[in-house]
């Protein structure tokens, strides 16, 4: 994406934000007219509620010029009246509402400035010029657009049967301990693509999850390994780390390893301490 793009990205996201908000201003001061005009024509009086012996009675509730205030009983014959004073109560309620809402939403207007990385960049000093450009890295596209782990990816293809648990977003994943991590991430916001491939010298890979971390926009990998007690899978999770390791794909740098028990079982608690630690 070349940097008009970029821009023309960012005008669109920040004019969507701004024509949402001014259609919800416009929609708000619609109902306002439409209120004012209405209560116009309905009754000032409030209404107060008894009961007694299980019964419920209504009575009408009037001040007069004095700051008197008397109550009416009002009888089955005077429903229409009773309901005339609570459309009123609910306008007037609804009326202050709305137009908080509207100055909320001016002040929110007038100074409501948008995130751009590249306009903050031009206003650091000169010293911060040599600094590496991901320090100044523009994290939009891949934090606040929540589509990068929806984008197309290279998925496994291999064992399609073996995708049989399904995560509470409906991922499908291929155990039980992935599901729970997935989960987690997924109860965190955090986004993730499952089984994206890595190439590494032309060698494809499968990490479990490739994750995008939200504080810094930085992409990690997770393996877990299950069947760790199984001679064949724990050499090839060997030979797996090992070439992860020699290409830059270091454990607890930008890796994250963990691994069921003995008897098959994984701990919720671990997992959520290190996606605290480790991915927030």
């Amino acid at each position: 994406m070349n940097s008009n793009d970029k821009l023309n990205k960012k005008e669109k996201i920040t004019n969507s934000i701004i024509l949402k908000l001014l259609a919800e201003k416009e929609m708000h001061q619609q109902l306002i007219d439409m209120f004012e005009k209405e209560s116009a024509f309905l009754p000032e009086e409030s209404l107060s509620r008894k009961v007694i012996n299980g019964k419920v009675y209504l009575y009408q509730i009037r001040k007069d010029e004095k700051g008197l205030v008397t109550q009416k009983y009002l009888s089955r014959n005077e429903n229409e009246f009773a309901s005339a004073i609570k459309r009123q109560h609910f306008l007037q309620k609804s009326l202050k509402r709305l137009h908080n809402n509207i100055k909320a939403m001016n002040a929110f207007l007038n100074k409501y400035n948008p995130y751009d990385a590249s306009d903050i960049v031009a206003d650091l000093p000169k010293a911060y010029e040599s600094l590496p450009e991901k320090y100044f890295r523009d994290i939009h596209e891949n934090i606040l657009e929540p589509s990068w782990q929806n984008k197309p990816y290279n998925k496994n293809e291999s064992y399609p049967d073996g995708l049989v648990n399904c995560t509470s977003c409906g991922i499908k994943v291929r155990s039980k301990s992935e599901a729970i991590i997935a989960s987690m991430l997924e109860n965190k916001n955090i986004p993730f693509r499952y089984e994206a491939e890595l190439k590494i010298n032309e060698h494809a890979y499968y990490p479990d999850f490739t994750i995008l971390k939200p504080r810094d926009g930085e992409i990690i990998y997770w393996e877990h390994f299950g069947m760790t007690n199984n001679a064949e899978y724990s050499l090839s999770m060997e030979q797996k780390l090992i070439a992860y390791t020699r290409h830059g794909v270091i454990p607890w740098d930008n890796l994250v390893t963990t691994f069921d028990s003995k008897n098959g079982s994984i701990d919720a608690q671990i997992i959520q301490n290190i996606i605290k630690a480790f991915i927030l």
